[in-house]
C-alpha cells in the first residue's frame, strides 16, 4: 500500500539475508528513531527524499550498499521517506535516483546514523541525462538532437521570478516581443521567440500544453498564466526549427508546458503577496484510483502594477498598469490496461489595464479537451482535439505631447472560435522507431472596431476578420545505425488556406513542405554532438492579415495579401558531461525569406505609420553555450551566453532597412544562477539577468539600452509539508527600456514578496 517502503528486484544483486529489513513507514511522516521497539536490536537508518523545493520526491529508488555482497533496493514512500529498521554495522552507503533528478549519495556510520534521519535533495538532472517528451512529440524511440532545456517544477517554485515567461528569461534565447513582464505588459506583445527569429508582435515559437497548442488562435501571443503554477510539472524549451513535427509556429522551436501526470494522488498549493499590491494563490489536487484520475486547478492574481512610462517622461495620464486574472482546469482520465482516455475542461477571465485611464483590454476563454491513447497496427496510436471560443476586447487612445490629456481612438471586439485535432501512431522496428501523424485546425475570428471623432464621438462599427483552416501529414523515422550513431529524417506537408470575410481581400492558398535531417554521434557516456538541416514556415495569422492596432504615437496597419514566412537552417552542437558537471554549446545558422515586419512607412512629429510587410530575406547567426556545476552536495551553479546577429541581408522592396538589425533581437544575453541548498536551514537562490542593447523599429532608430538584473530567493522548511519564501526581483531597482513608441517604456521595478507552499505526495 502506499506508505510503505518497497523492496525491488535488482538483477544480479543477492537478497537481503544478512540482516536488513525494510517496515512500513508512517504516511506523511518519517519515522523517528524513538518509534523503534526496544527490542529492536539496532537503531535503524530513516531517511527523507526531497526536491530543492522541499517537494517529496515518490519513488526515489535507493541502493544501501555494506561492501559486501549483501545490498538491497528501496523506495520512498508518498511522503519521501524510507527506512532501514536493522542495519548492519559499519559504513553504509545509500545511493537514491529518480526520474528527472541527477543521484545523490551519502555514506554513514550505520551506530551512528540513526541519531537524525537522513535527507537527500535531488537536483534536476544535467543536459546529459535530461529526457523531453516534446522534441520527439510523445514517441520516446525517436532521436533527439535538438537543444532542451527542461524546468522542473522545483525550479519554478525556487524561482524568484514571479510569473512563468519571467522564470524562462534564464533559457538561452528566450524572449518576447518586448522585454516587459506578462504581468503589465498588453498580451499582443507576448509573442515567444527563440534564435532571434522575429520582427513581429507574433510568436515563432510554438507553445503547448500539454500537446494542445496555448498560442492565442487568432494573434499567436501567448498568455503565460493560463496553466496554474501549482499544476505545473515541468516546462520542456526546444530551440531549432521542428517544423517535421509541429508545423507553422514553430519556426524558433517549441515550448511545452507540461501538468503533473495522472495516475497519482497530490495536493500543491502556493499564495503569495508583496509589492504594487500584488497577491496570487495557485492549487493543485489530483486524486488516484486503481482505474481512474481526477484532478483539478486553479488560479487568481492581481496587481495594482506600475507605471510603464519611464519617470522622466509620464505625466498626469500615465497610472500605474495593473491586471487581474482567473484560471482553472478540471480533468478525468481512465486507464484501461494499455489504454487511457481522457476530458479535460479549462477557461480563464483576464482584465488589465494598459497604462493610461483609457485604455483596457480584456480577455474571456473558455476550451474543452480530449485524447484517447492505446496499442494499434504493431504501435502505440494516440488522438487529441480541443475546441473552444474566446472573446478579446481592447481600447485604444492617443495622448498629447505633455502626456496631459488623452482621448480614445477606437476600440475592439474580436471573438474567436477554434477546433485543434491531431493524431500519432508509433512503432518500433528492433532498433529504427517510425512515426506517422496529421493535425489540422481551423479558426473563425471576427474583428468588430468601433473608431472616435476627434470630438469623442462613435463613428460607425468595422466588421473584418477571416476563417483559416489548415492541415498536415508528417512523418519521422529514426535509424539507429550503431549504439553510438543515430539519424532521424522528418517531412511534413501542410495545407493552408484563409478566407476574409470581405472576399475582395483575396482568399490565400499554400501548400508547403518542411523537411529536417538530423544525426547524433555518441562518442562516449560523457560526450555527444548534434548536427541538424531543416526548413520550416509560418503562415501569418488572422491578427496580422486583418487587423490594425495603435501604441503609443505609433499606428501598425494590417497587410491581408502577407505571404508565409520561409526558414532554411543548419545547427551542430556538443554535448560534454561528467558526474558533477555538464556543458553544451551550440551554433545556428538560419536565413528566413518573406519575413512578415512592421516596416516604417512614414514619421511625423505627432505620429509614426508603420505597416506589416514581407521583406525579403533576414539572416540570423549564433552561439550558444550553457553550462551546470555541482560543486559541492549543497551548491550548485549555471551559466548561459547566448551571441546572436540577426540582419535584413535583402530588401528590394523597403531598401531603407536592408543591413538593419532586426527588431527586439539583441546580440547578447547572459545569465548564471547559484543555488544552494541544505535541508536544516534554507534554500538560497540567485539570479543574475543581462542583456545587450536592441532596437524597437526596423529602421534602427529606436534602441532599448543594454541592462542587467539580479534576483534571490530564500526558503525554509516549516515541516515536511509547509515552507515559508521570501523573493526579491530587481534588487538593485534598475531602470530598464521595454520599449519606444517612441514614448519610453520600462520594466518592471524592484519588488518583494513572500509566500507559503503546501506540496502532499
Amino acid at each position: 500500500m502506499e506508505g510503505t517502503p518497497r523492496r525491488l528486484p535488482r538483477p544480479g544483486v543477492p537478497g537481503a539475508a544478512g540482516g536488513f529489513l525494510l517496515v512500513a513507514a508512517l504516511a506523511g511522516a518519517c519515522l523517528a528513531p524513538s518509534s523503534v521497539s526496544a527490542q529492536t536490536p539496532a537503531r535503524p537508518i530513516t531517511g527523507r527524499v526531497t526536491d530543492t523545493a522541499g517537494a517529496p520526491v515518490r519513488g526515489a529508488v535507493g541502493v544501501v550498499d555494506t561492501g559486501s555482497a549483501d545490498s538491497v533496493i528501496l523506495e520512498s514512500d508518498g511522503s519521501g521517506c524510507f527506512e532501514i529498521a536493522s542495519p548492519p554495522a559499519g559504513t553504509v552507503s545509500i545511493r537514491v535516483t529518480a526520474s528527472g533528478f541527477a543521484d545523490a549519495s551519502l555514506t554513514v556510520e550505520a551506530g551512528s546514523a540513526g541519531d537524525r534521519p537522513l535527507q537527500f535533495v535531488l537536483r534536476p538532472a544535467p543536459f546529459t541525462e535530461t529526457v523531453s517528451v516534446t522534441a520527439t512529440r510523445g514517441a520516446p524511440g525517436l532521436a533527439s538532437p535538438a537543444a532542451v532545456s527542461t524546468v522542473t517544477s522545483a525550479e519554478l517554485a525556487t524561482s524568484p521570478s514571479g510569473a512563468l515567461d519571467d522564470a524562462l528569461r534564464g533559457t538561452p534565447g528566450f524572449s518576447l516581443f518586448r522585454r516587459s513582464s506578462s504581468r503589465v505588459a498588453n498580451p499582443t506583445t507576448q509573442g515567444v521567440t527563440l534564435r532571434g527569429v522575429s520582427g513581429s508582435g507574433a510568436s515563432r515559437t510554438l507553445v503547448l500544453a500539454d500537446g494542445v497548442p496555448l498560442n492565442d488562435p487568432f494573434g499567436s501571443w501567448v498568455y503565460w498564466n493560463r496553466v496554474p503554477a501549482a499544476a505545473i510539472d515541468r516546462v520542456e524549451v526546444v530551440r531549432g526549427a521542428s517544423g517535421d513535427l509541429y508545423g507553422a509556429d514553430a519556426l524558433g522551436g517549441v515550448i511545452q508546458i507540461l501538468a503533473f501526470p495522472p495516475g497519482r494522488s497530490r495536493v500543491r498549493a502556493a499564495l503569495d503577496g508583496g509589492s504594487h499590491g500584488t497577491l496570487r494563490g495557485s492549487a493543485y489536487a489530483g486524486v488516484a484510483t486503481s482505474d481512474w484520475t481526477f484532478s483539478g486547478a486553479g488560479e487568481w492574481q492581481g496587481t495594482d502594477g506600475v507605471p510603464i512610462v519611464a519617470a522622466d517622461e509620464r505625466g498626469p495620464v500615465d497610472v500605474p498598469a495593473y491586471s487581474r486574472y482567473r484560471t482553472g482546469f478540471a480533468s478525468v482520465t481512465f486507464n484501461a490496461s494499455a489504454w487511457r482516455a481522457g476530458v479535460t475542461g479549462s477557461a480563464q477571465v483576464e482584465r488589465r489595464g494598459n497604462g493610461t485611464p483609457v485604455q483596457v483590454n480584456d480577455t474571456t476563454w473558455r476550451q474543452i479537451a480530449g485524447s484517447v491513447a492505446g496499442p494499434g497496427g504493431g504501435g502505440l496510436w494516440s488522438v487529441q482535439i480541443a475546441a473552444g471560443t474566446q472573446t478579446y476586447f481592447q481600447t485604444f487612445s492617443a495622448v498629447n505631447a505633455s502626456r496631459t490629456t488623452e482621448r480614445q481612438t477606437s476600440e475592439q471586439r474580436i471573438p474567436t472560435s477554434f477546433v485543434i485535432s491531431s493524431g500519432t501512431w508509433a512503432r518500433s522496428l528492433g532498433r529504427h522507431t517510425l512515426l506517422f501523424g496529421a493535425d489540422a485546425r481551423r479558426v473563425e475570428a471576427t474583428l468588430r472596431e468601433t473608431r472616435y471623432s476627434l470630438a469623442g464621438a462613435p463613428l460607425a462599427p468595422t466588421e473584418t476578420g477571416g476563417t483559416e483552416a489548415a492541415g498536415a501529414l508528417f512523418a519521422r523515422v529514426s535509424l539507429s545505425l550503431s549504439d553510438s550513431l543515430s539519424v532521424d529524417a522528418g517531412l511534413r506537408t501542410d495545407v493552408w488556406r484563409t478566407t476574409p470575410k470581405d472576399e475582395a481581400s483575396g482568399v490565400h492558398r499554400l501548400t508547403t513542405v518542411s523537411p529536417r535531417v538530423s544525426a547524433v554521434w555518441r562518442a562516449s557516456r560523457g560526450l555527444a554532438t548534434h548536427i541538424a538541416f531543416y526548413q520550416a514556415s509560418r503562415t501569418p495569422t488572422l491578427n496580422e492579415l486583418y487587423r490594425g492596432f495603435r501604441v503609443g504615437n505609433v499606428v501598425t496597419n494590417a497587410n491581408p495579401r502577407l505571404e508565409p514566412e520561409r526558414l532554411t537552417g543548419v545547427e551542430g552542437g556538443v554535448l560534454l558531461g561528467t558526474e558533477r558537471t555538464s556543458a553544451r554549446i551550440s551554433a545556428f545558422y538560419s536565413r528566413l525569406t518573406d519575413a512578415v515586419t512592421n516596416v516604417t512607412i512614414l514619421t511625423t512629429p505627432t505620429q509614426v505609420l508603420r505597416q506589416r510587410q514581407n521583406t525579403d530575406t533576414v539572416r540570423v547567426a549564433g552561439v550558444e553555450a550553457e553550462i551546470e556545476a555541482r560543486v559541492t552536495p549543497s551548491l550548485s551553479v549555471s551559466g548561459t551566453a547566448v551571441l546572436t546577429a540577426s540582419h535584413f541581408v535583402q530588401s528590394p522592396a523597403q531598401p531603407d532597412i536592408e543591413g538593419n538589425r532586426l527588431p527586439q533581437v539583441p546580440r547578447v544575453q547572459l545569465g548564471a544562477s547559484l543555488t544552494w541548498t541544505e535541508p536544516r536551514l534554507a534554500t538560497v537562490v540567485l539570479n543574475l539577468r543581462a542583456w545587450g542593447a536592441q532596437f524597437d523599429d526596423d529602421q534602427n532608430m529606436l534602441e532599448l539600452r543594454p541592462y542587467g538584473t539580479v534576483d534571490v530567493l530564500v526558503s525554509r522548511n516549516l515541516s515536511k509539508a509547509w515552507h515559508v519564501f521570501g523573493a526579491v526581483e530587481n534588487l538593485f531597482d534598475v531602470e530598464y527600456d521595454v520599449g519606444r513608441t517612441p514614448v519610453r517604456t520600462v520594466g518592471w521595478p524592484r519588488s518583494a514578496r513572500l509566500g507559503v507552499r503546501f506540496a502532499f505526495r
